[in-house]
Formats: C-alpha cells, sequence, structure tokens
C-alpha cells in the first residue's frame, strides 16, 4: 500500500510535504515509511510570520491517511 493523505484528492505522501496531523498540529513530513509518515512539527510566530521547528523537537509517526495536506502557499506581507 502506499502513503494517501486524508481527502478526496489522494495526494501521495512524499518528504518536504507540508501536512496537519492529528491534534491539529503542522509539520513537515520528513521520511515515509509504508503507509506512515515521519512529522516534524513546525509553528509560526505572529509578530512577522516566521516558521519556526518547534522545541523541544516534536517528531512523530503519523498513518497518512489521518494528516491532512496543506497546499503550497506565499505570503504576501
Amino acid at each position: 500500500m502506499e502513503a494517501i493523505y486524508m481527502g478526496d484528492k489522494n495526494i501521495h505522501a512524499g518528504v518536504g510535504d507540508v501536512v496537519m496531523a492529528p491534534g491539529n498540529i503542522r509539520g513537515i513530513v520528513i521520511a515515509v515509511n509504508g503507509t506512515f509518515v515521519t512529522f516534524l512539527a513546525i509553528g509560526t510566530t505572529t509578530a512577522n510570520g516566521d516558521t519556526f521547528v518547534l522545541t523541544p523537537r516534536y517528531i512523530h509517526d503519523f498513518p497518512a491517511r489521518e494528516c491532512h495536506y496543506l497546499e503550497k502557499q506565499l505570503l504576501n506581507l
């Protein structure tokens, strides 16, 4: 089986994807293993919109089917 994200688009999981994992945690996929993705949680500052890795680092495996793929976005400040 392939790792496919939740939703009707049937998007296959890949390293570098930005997803929303269970618990409304946003992160970057750093590995794909079967139907699971390894996920590094990220946040965004409200002051200037900079993205950063959460500390302590939150790395976890989730089934891809429980994650929502987030379309690539550009901030226009």
